[in-house]
């Protein structure tokens, strides 16, 4: 795992835009194995490298990376730019859609399903089929301080 980027904006009034998977149909384990390689990369970076991973996980980091980025991009053109707390920021920041990186990424668990497998002799075998919610957040770069 690489160390952590120390050029994180963790500023309480910085903008931020978010997209969401939910129940996706793909373990959370495997999932977190991609979203950790994304994790503080810029945006055009980050859609490079899940081009060339042969993670199925990839493929579902990558359309809810894109509905990020077209989330800020619907934004930053209607002026709904918000904070954190889904507050509209007054006045509107000057925000590009190229200077974002992806703050966080996050898998969680969903819940389980359970489904009973037949097995010798009238007897059953349990398996659970595992669901992960998918958060992506982006965030622009915090200005360099003279």
């Amino acid at each position: 795992m690489r160390p952590p980027n120390k050029k994180r904006n963790n500023e309480a009034s910085a903008p931020e835009f978010k997209a969401f998977h939910n129940y996706a149909k793909i373990s959370p384990r495997k999932v977190r194995l991609v979203m950790n390689l994304i994790r503080n990369m810029p945006v055009s970076a980050a859609l490079d490298q899940l081009k060339v991973m042969p993670q199925r996980g990839a493929v579902l980091v990558d359309k809810v990376l894109k509905s990020a980025i077209a989330n800020a991009d619907q934004a930053i053109e209607n002026e709904g730019v918000r904070d954190p707390d889904g507050v509209v920021i007054q006045p509107q920041p000057e925000v590009d859609v190229d200077d974002l990186y992806v703050h966080d990424a996050i898998a969680n668990e969903a819940p389980r399903q359970k489904r009973w497998r037949p097995r010798a002799r009238g007897s059953a075998y349990p398996y659970r089929k595992f669901y992960a919610h998918l958060i992506i957040r982006l965030r622009p770069r915090a200005k360099k301080e003279a």
